[in-house]
């Protein structure tokens, strides 16, 4: 797949709870380009981000409910969205901190559940998670009366399990799901709200289509977090990330032995997967794995990351991990 940097920058200007307060930053916008191929599972990156629409200083912390006593949510966050926040400050491993909610009043806002570590004082950002229908308007998939012959939108709910989604053209049209690629199993009747951490899978058919992206540029990295099992992620920098810069050896399992190590599947760009893992006793390093038990060679040259890669988790623990973006991304 292929990427790009527009280089041009758009000042956006946010507007919290009361008229005359405003918080005003520049964010480096730009697009991505990734081909999705004909008769492929491809993995899709959602790397570039809706616009900020609300920014701040939390004033308060209390289990799941954060307060900004600053910023009006109700008139900052469109009713009836997912929105999705983004730590930005703060001490150990909180900044990158990414969660989604559609709970929010007043000077407050309820994530599901409370986040380790989130302080008073942490600044924070917000935006609206992209859905379904905005990345994928009508038209840009193909689609068709049955399920099985449309394309395929595959969101993760969990690591390894997954929602399906397909266009069904001509009478009753409109987005609907699928449990086994074949049947149809009812009518979507809103919006699918993507979180922009999460990879999805298009399964393409026909012939090839350039997906573009459009957005914000992110300067600074994520925090993921790996359940057992394989999760589907976005590498969120639009270009420039690699295995050694991505800064995963410092979180993912590495081990003396491949089969107890998590492992970073990688696409080969052929519809397979070439499979890393850290090793972590001397000599230390990145190394290939064919079978996720045999170690197939040290890893000497760097490797570009697609938009998406999956990473398995070995333990049944949940894992915090942190998408570094290129040292290069703090200029921009």
């Amino acid at each position: 797949m292929k990427s790009s940097i527009a280089t041009t920058l758009l000042a956006l200007a946010l507007t919290g709870a009361s008229q005359a307060q405003t918080a005003v930053y520049t964010a480096p916008v730009g697009y991505t380009t990734q081909t999705l191929v004909a008769n492929r599972q491809n993995l899709v990156g959602i790397n570039v981000m809706t616009p900020v629409i609300a920014s701040g200083s939390l004033t308060a912390v209390s289990g799941a409910t954060l307060t900004d006593s600053n910023t009006n949510f109700t008139q900052a966050i469109t009713a009836g969205k997912t929105a999705v926040l983004e730590i930005t400050s703060g001490s150990g491993t909180v900044p990158g901190t990414v969660q989604d909610f559609v709970t929010w009043s007043g000077n407050s806002i309820t994530l599901p559940a409370a986040v380790t570590g989130v302080a008073v004082g942490n600044t924070y950002r917000i935006r609206l998670a992209p859905t379904l229908q905005e990345i994928f308007p009508v038209g840009t998939l193909a689609g068709s009366v049955i399920a099985s012959t449309a394309d395929k939108v595959w969101i993760p709910t969990g690591p390894g399990t997954y929602d399906r989604f397909w266009y069904k053209t001509g009478a009753s049209a409109g987005w609907r799901k699928t449990t086994n690629g074949s049947n149809d199993t009812g009518a979507v009747t809103g919006d699918v709200p993507l979180l922009y951490i999460d990879g999805i899978i298009v399964e393409k058919k026909g012939t090839a289509k350039d997906l573009v992206l459009t957005g914000e540029v992110k300067t600074k990295g994520s925090n993921v977090l790996l359940a057992q099992g394989q999760n589907l992620i976005s590498v969120i920098p639009p270009t420039g990330s690699t295995l050694f810069n991505a800064g995963l050896q410092g979180d993912i399992a590495g081990s003396a032995l491949a089969s107890t190590a998590d492992i970073v599947w990688v696409p080969n760009g052929s519809g397979s997967f070439v499979r890393y893992w850290y090793k972590s006793t001397s000599p230390a390093g990145w190394r290939t794995t064919s079978t996720g038990s045999d170690n197939t060679g040290a890893v000497s040259v760097d490797v570009p990351l697609p938009p998406s890669i999956i990473i398995q988790r070995r333990s049944a623990t949940p894992k915090v991990v942190t998408m570094d973006v290129p040292a290069a991304y703090s200029s921009l």
